[in-house]
């Protein structure tokens, strides 16, 4: 079964049983490469992403897996897909997952996972032919809508003349409907 969710946090830990206090940010391994790992190079251990995802249902998983530089553009809310195998046809008990896919990350899709399970392309283009891509397409859109009402009211909190606006704020970072809907426009 497909599972379609959100990255709810995104963090690094040196071990899978770290608890939350035990959590690096992820922008702290700005410049991060696998090659270089410290903790590995020290302890024999590499860093590991944790992922905690959410379905629109609520159900949640938290993954782990190396951490890599290609995921230091993973964000909190960014829409992922993954396969979910199970001994049941009611799923009742989880057998196994694959790895997974942030469609809308940067530059492109992100692969999550220490082993790639699934054809990469065959896997894009299959949600693509069975509607995912679309669904997932609708729920950017009605993510855009919210990005533009926070814009909104922000634009409502400050006055034009203020300037305590973070001069590095720029509302086109924002702007998902044509940044992040290119990719999954390509698999319809």
């Amino acid at each position: 079964a497909y599972y379609v969710s959100r990255v709810e946090d995104v963090c690094v830990v040196d071990d899978v049983s770290a608890v939350e206090g035990e959590e690096y940010d992820l922008e702290e391994f700005e410049g991060y490469s696998m090659e270089k790992d410290e903790l590995e190079s020290v302890v024999g251990s590499p860093w590991k992403l944790r992922l905690r995802l959410a379905d629109e249902e609520g159900r949640g998983m938290q993954i782990h897996c190396r951490m890599s530089e290609d995921y230091l553009d993973i964000r909190k809310g960014m829409n992922v897909v993954g396969i979910l195998l199970s001994t049941s046809r009611e799923f009742v008990k989880l057998a196994a997952m694959t790895d997974f896919c942030v469609l809308d990350a940067v530059g492109g899709p992100v692969w999550v996972g220490d082993y790639p399970y699934l054809d990469k392309d065959k896997f894009l283009r299959t949600l693509g032919e069975n509607g995912i891509a679309d669904s997932l397409v609708d729920i950017i859109y009605d993510d855009n809508d919210y990005y533009e009402e926070e814009e909104e009211e922000e634009e409502e909190f400050y006055d034009d003349d203020d300037d305590s606006r973070d001069d590095d704020y720029d509302s086109d970072d924002n702007n998902l409907e044509e940044e992040d809907t290119g990719m999954l426009q390509k698999l319809k």
